[in-house]
């Protein structure tokens, strides 16, 4: 699901029906969308993996219109209960403001017809992020924990560390098949989950040890791979590699 500029999405979410279950109610400019898919689908059940609005931007209009009360980790149900009134630039061009909603707290295990799903507390991208694991067929939807086994940018408001303990959790899972809001089906998950784990312990240490050399904070951020410029300009500073720096030094 994405808003598109000339044809072109500008940032596509995935959201997910599993047996009922939708994963996420994405973006509320596309209300109109999911009003329809969830008609069309039959959907009896909502999971909202966190808050972020291109995630639960339609939690509303499936509790006020649809009659199906999403759930979500219960440090979120306050959260979603406040509508995002004065979201970023960026984001309100990409998704839209998102209203309140009212929902449910998950419990720990969650059941359709067919399946049922372990509830894994996934905090780091943010602080009320889960994800949902079917251990028969060891399917992982991950959110947005996974998003690329190596990160150019970090958001302002992401803990690094608590990131680090959610990828530990979830491979200890050994899941099979690995689905990301962001990047759909991803093939050899495992070893990518893995892969950014080794990504963010290499980065700290880097940091630690640039930081115990006598490096400015800036100058850290300048010295760490790729480029952040275009989503440094797109978000006015909200993803850049200054934040891995802060992040990763708050524990200095």
């Amino acid at each position: 699901m994405a808003r598109t500029f000339l044809g072109r999405a500008i940032y596509w979410t995935g959201v997910y029906l599993v047996d009922g279950l939708l994963i996420d109610s994405g973006p509320p400019n596309l209300g109109r969308d999911v009003r329809r898919l969830v008609g069309e689908l039959r959907v009896s059940q909502c999971v909202t993996t966190h808050h972020h609005e291109d995630h639960s931007g339609n939690d509303a209009l499936l509790s006020r219109e649809l009659g199906i009360t999403p759930l979500a980790h219960r440090s979120a149900v306050s959260l979603l209960a406040q509508p995002e009134t004065r979201p970023q630039l960026y984001r309100r061009a990409a998704w839209g403001p998102r209203p309140a909603a009212r929902v449910a707290a998950l419990s720990d295990r969650l059941d359709t017809p067919r399946f049922h799903f372990d509830v894994i507390h996934t905090p780091g991208h943010a602080t009320d992020h889960v994800a949902l694991f079917e251990p028969e067929r060891r399917w992982l939807f991950s959110g947005d924990l996974y998003l690329a086994p190596k990160l150019r940018y970090l958001r302002a408001d992401e803990d690094v560390y608590a990131m680090m303990g959610s990828l530990r959790r979830v491979l200890a899972l050994e899941p099979d098949v690995l689905f990301c809001q962001h990047r759909g089906r991803v093939d050899h998950g495992r070893e990518l989950l893995r892969q950014k784990l080794e990504f963010l312990v290499e980065l700290g240490g880097r940091i630690h040890a640039l930081h115990d050399r006598g490096w400015s904070d800036a100058a850290i951020a300048r010295s760490l791979p790729g480029s952040d410029l275009l989503w440094r300009a797109w978000t006015a500073g909200d993803f850049s590699k200054q934040h891995f720096v802060t992040a990763f030094l708050r524990r200095a």
